[in-house]
C-alpha cells in the first residue's frame, strides 16, 4: 500500500471518529441534563428534609485533577498542552492521567493512570473512586483538564470543574416551578450524593468524547496536510521525470544531427 492511501485511510478514520464522538457527546450531554433535573426537583421539594451542605464540598482538602491525553502523537500539540498543565498542579492534588503521551511517572500523587485504550474497561474504577472522594468529602473539587473541541478551527486546552456543581439551579433562575410531590424511600441525602457522582462521571464522559473529538480533528487536519505535501512532491518528482525526458529527447535529436554533420 502507498503512503497516500495509508493517510488517506487515517484521514478518513479521523472523520469518522470526530462523527461518532458528537452523537456520544449528544447522548451523554441528554443524560446529564436529566440527572441534573432530578437534583433540582430534590433539591428545591419543600417535602423532604434535605441537608444540603451536602452540596458543598471541604475549601481545604485537596482537589481531583484528571487530565485526559492520548496514546499517540501525529496531532499537533494536543498532549504538550496537557502535559503543561499536569506539570503546574500542585504536588497535593490527587491526579487521574489518561493516556500514554502524558508524563504521569513524573507527576505527583497520581492515583491512577492508564492509557486511552485503556479507559473503557477501567471506567468503574475512576468511577468508584471518584464517588469515594464525593462521599466522604475527601476533595475540595475535581476538575477536568483536556483539549476543548469548539469547531473545527477552534480547538483549545481547558480546565473546567464538574464538583462542586457550579451550574445553577432552576429555580434561581426561575425557568421552573416546583410543583411535584413525591415520596423516596431510603435517605434522600444518600440518594443526592449518588446522583452527584454520577452527574460528575457523565460530565468526564462528555470530556472525553470532546477530547476524542478535538485530537481526532487534529489528525485530520495534520493527514490532510499531508496529503498536499504528497501531492506536492509527486508533482514535482512528475515535473522532474518531464524536465529528463524532454532533456534526452533533445539529447537525441542533438546526436543524431552531429551524427549527419559526420557522414
Amino acid at each position: 500500500m502507498s503512503i497516500r492511501n495509508v493517510v488517506k485511510v487515517m484521514n478518513f478514520h479521523a472523520l469518522i471518529r470526530v462523527d461518532n464522538a458528537k452523537r456520544k457527546a449528544d447522548k451523554y450531554k441528554m443524560m446529564e441534563d436529566q440527572l441534573f433535573d432530578m437534583m433540582d426537583s430534590i433539591v428545591n421539594n419543600r417535602n423532604l428534609i434535605l441537608d444540603k451542605k451536602i452540596l458543598k464540598a471541604p475549601k481545604k482538602a485537596p482537589a481531583v485533577r484528571i487530565f485526559i491525553g492520548s496514546d499517540f502523537g501525529f496531532c499537533s500539540n494536543y498532549n504538550s498542552q496537557i502535559n503543561e498543565r499536569l506539570a503546574k498542579a500542585a504536588p497535593s492534588d490527587k491526579k487521574i492521567v489518561i493516556g500514554r503521551k502524558l508524563r504521569s511517572l513524573a507527576a505527583e500523587n497520581v492515583k491512577i493512570a492508564m492509557a486511552a485504550s485503556e479507559l473503557e474497561e477501567r471506567l468503574p474504577e475512576i468511577r468508584e473512586f471518584l464517588e469515594e472522594e464525593i462521599r466522604n468529602k475527601a476533595c475540595s473539587s475535581v476538575c477536568l483538564i483536556y483539549n476543548y473541541y469548539e469547531n473545527t478551527t477552534s480547538i483549545y486546552s481547558r480546565e473546567v470543574q464538574v464538583y462542586p456543581i457550579t451550574r445553577k439551579w432552576n429555580q434561581e433562575e426561575g425557568k421552573k416551578q416546583y410543583t411535584e410531590d413525591f415520596a423516596i424511600e431510603g435517605n434522600i441525602n444518600d440518594i443526592l450524593l449518588r446522583l452527584v457522582a454520577t452527574y460528575v462521571h457523565y460530565e468526564l464522559l462528555l470530556a472525553i468524547v470532546n477530547s476524542r473529538a478535538a485530537e481526532n480533528v487534529l489528525r485530520q487536519n495534520a493527514t490532510t496536510e499531508s496529503l498536499k505535501k504528497i501531492d506536492e512532491l509527486e508533482e514535482e518528482q512528475a515535473m522532474a521525470e518531464r524536465r529528463q525526458k524532454r532533456d534526452k529527447e533533445f539529447q537525441k535529436v542533438i546526436d543524431n544531427y552531429v551524427k549527419k554533420k559526420m557522414y
